[in-house]
């Protein structure tokens, strides 16, 4: 379960602020509150996926076993790619 949690955290995460920046976005359309929430927000998802990835890549360094490696690998790569998907849902917001 605990790898299952891993390899998916990373989805989840950029899940959890697409539908905050979504709800965000529907609450408060085109005003500087809309825009500041979702600056906080992404920079909240953004902090815990940037950990995220530092804790996954210094487990990733002391496992012995092949596919504990491989799965900490792949868990690093989807909390990048989460990383940068979340900074691309908050790009509208740094750019008004």
């Amino acid at each position: 379960m605990d790898a299952w949690r891993h390899l998916l955290g990373g989805m989840l995460l950029w899940t959890v602020h697409f539908f905050t920046v979504y709800g965000i976005a529907s609450l408060f359309p085109g005003t500087k509150l809309a825009a500041m929430l979702v600056l906080v927000a992404t920079g909240l998802a953004l902090a815990l996926a940037a950990y995220l990835l530092a804790a996954t890549l210094r487990h990733h360094r002391t496992e012995e076993d092949n596919l504990k490696r491989w799965r900490s690998k792949g868990s690093a790569i989807l909390y990048a790619l989460a990383g940068l998907a979340i900074l691309y849902q908050g790009l509208p917001a740094l750019l008004q």
